[in-house]
């Protein structure tokens, strides 16, 4: 490289922090989402009159399920707007703060506390009693109406982030005041240089994820059984309340899914650290020539680092999917359900 470009940034240089910070992720991964919804519309256009039947005749079902629909979808736009307010805060609030170590726990924590609410609203308005009782056929568990791809997905994630955060949390080490937020980082063949320390993704972030996680893992689970468990209205309405608890259960695990790939992708941004020190200098000593810097596992880190940005699109996208498709089926309000199901046994 000739001399006159040395210490400039190529443009490649400014690039790439900037297409793969937060907020362009979250930018990117609303223009998937909106692109998703606009094919599946047009789609819809084809089969238009049909789908109209179809909704008038399960819209009186559907309000039964409305309100929980509207709880998961604004769960998910909470979860994920959280996830940029901990982005913008935690780039003001100083290292220091004592709430800066559960920064990587906040898409868990929203998640979690979101599918609580979930839950509060299913045994308050969406378990009543049956119109004509029916004699359950099958026993319901919290895996009746779950996809298993969608429970593949949630167990998954949430198995290598507490992997991730178990790992990084044996490889941290403390500080002067105990914390566990730094990854040492010794000189090979020079004792007397100090060692190089990164800031990291340690025990002090980990234990309040490890936290996060198992809350929402439990809130997951709980929603699941008690929206299986509940009774149905009445024979007629079972295939429509079949699909509607589908749709719950899905969602609920698509939420715990994406929430858990937030704090991951959050976590190997910062593991990604490690693997960015790959020599030091030190002037007057070793003749002026870098010291090398080895970390054994910073070529993970490396990976980690490109991979989080898109962990974030993925988990936004689908946050943002369930939003859309929750709101717009939460929509069916229960004073007009009567008057289209009275609609749809006009037209049959």
């Amino acid at each position: 490289m000739p001399d006159y470009f040395r210490g400039v940034a190529r443009p490649l240089d400014l690039i790439g922090p900037v297409v793969t910070a937060p907020p362009f992720t979250f930018a990117l991964a609303l223009v998937i989402a909106a692109t998703v919804v606009a094919i599946r519309a047009n789609i819809a256009l084809g089969a238009h009159r049909d789908l109209a039947v179809s909704r008038m005749r399960s819209s009186w079902g559907e309000a039964r399920y409305a309100p929980e629909r509207r709880a998961l979808g604004a769960t998910s736009v909470v979860t994920a707007l959280a996830f940029m307010a901990e982005f913008v805060a935690s780039a003001y609030l100083p290292s220091e703060t004592p709430a800066i170590a559960w920064r990587f726990a906040t898409p868990l924590v929203c998640a979690a506390v979101g599918l609580a609410a979930v839950l509060a609203v299913i045994v308050l308005r969406g378990s009543g009693a049956p119109e004509r009782p029916m004699t359950p056929t099958e026993r319901r568990t919290w895996l009746t109406f779950s996809s298993r791809t969608s429970l593949i997905a949630a167990a998954s994630s949430a198995l290598v982030l507490a992997t991730t955060t178990i790992a990084a949390g044996l490889a941290s080490s403390a500080n002067a005041e105990g914390e566990f937020v730094w990854l040492v980082i010794p000189i090979p063949n020079a004792a007397s240089v100090d060692p190089i320390r990164i800031p990291f993704y340690g025990w002090a972030y980990g234990l309040p994820v490890l936290i996060g996680l198992a809350a929402l893992l439990i809130a997951t689970g709980i929603t699941l059984r008690r929206s299986a468990a509940r009774p149905f209205l009445r024979p007629e309405t079972v295939t429509v309340e079949r699909a509607a608890r589908r749709r719950t259960a899905r969602d609920a695990a698509l939420i715990s899914t994406s929430a858990t790939l937030l704090t991951l992708a959050m976590s190997w941004r910062l593991v990604a650290r490690g693997g960015s020190v790959d020599s030091l200098i030190i002037d007057g000593q070793n003749g002026g020539a870098p010291f090398d810097v080895a970390w054994r596992y910073a070529e993970f880190a490396i990976i980690a680092g490109w991979a989080a940005p898109a962990l974030e699109v993925v988990a936004l996208a689908i946050l943002f999917l369930v939003a859309v498709s929750a709101l717009r089926i939460g929509g069916v309000s229960s004073e007009s359900a009567p008057a289209l199901d009275a609609g749809a046994e006009i037209t049959r």
